[in-house]
């Protein structure tokens, strides 16, 4: 399945409030659930634990543990979920190598400095032909092509701490690596990975006005407004 790339179906409606996790549950059904009747998750950046809530509640399936820099989304996590959590630096997990058969890690990788330790820490920690199910928001976005046509600063992008410059929006979110969909297979296939599924999902926070369009163009990963990869560690 290496190389192929799916489009994004309609959306169940658990997920309606969260496009990424209405791909990735589709993406699951790719593991082979022939071997371990439980798998061990990690996951990687994981606020309040939507995708362990949503994705992998079923605790005879899934021994989740989160993980996160947060100590307050650590708290929530531990209270919502009733899973164990670590607080830890994405870039230097504090697990023995396979530990884990999957790795969930959404919206993480745009806030790293180093983003490949980051990628051989989820390495080391996966077994053999373990899944990585991972999100970001993708630089190319459509939106974003005819944004800089005028000359407006990206979405996802910032150039201060302080405040916002030159896009609309307030929030400061603390992105430091943008990825395209291209650049974020080559990046995971450089170190390690064969990429077996990439789909997109709509930009949640998109207006009104412009959703229809947004859901349309995430049926194409190189101008969805989020890449959502499933990628397995080679050997």
């Amino acid at each position: 399945m290496t190389g192929q790339f799916y489009a994004t179906t309609a959306m169940g409606a658990d997920f309606v409030k969260n496009p990424i996790l209405g791909v990735q549950a589709r993406q699951l059904k790719l593991i082979d659930r022939s071997g371990p009747t439980t798998l061990r998750v990690l996951d990687l950046g994981c606020g309040a634990g939507t995708p362990t809530k949503l994705l992998m509640s079923d605790e005879n399936e899934y021994q989740v543990i989160g993980a996160d820099l947060s100590a307050q989304a650590l708290d929530a996590y531990v209270r919502d979920t009733q899973r164990g959590a670590v607080q830890l630096d994405a870039q230097r997990l504090p697990f023995a190598a396979s530990s884990f058969d999957i790795v969930v890690s959404d919206d993480v990788i745009e806030h790293l400095v180093d983003t490949d330790a980051y990628a051989r820490e989820i390495s080391r920690v996966l077994v053999p032909r373990g899944w990585l199910f991972l999100s970001t928001p993708n630089l190319a976005a459509w939106f974003n092509r005819i944004g800089l046509l005028f000359g407006m600063q990206p979405a996802f992008t910032e150039v201060s701490f302080e405040k916002i410059f030159g896009r609309p929006g307030d929030d400061i979110v603390g992105h430091l690596r943008l990825f395209t969909s291209k650049s974020t297979r080559q990046f995971l296939t450089h170190h390690g990975f064969e990429v077996v599924d990439v789909r997109g999902a709509r930009f949640e926070a998109m207006p009104r006005i412009v959703r229809p369009i947004d859901r349309a163009m995430a049926r194409f990963p190189s101008l969805d407004g989020n890449t959502v990869i499933a990628a397995r560690k080679v050997g």
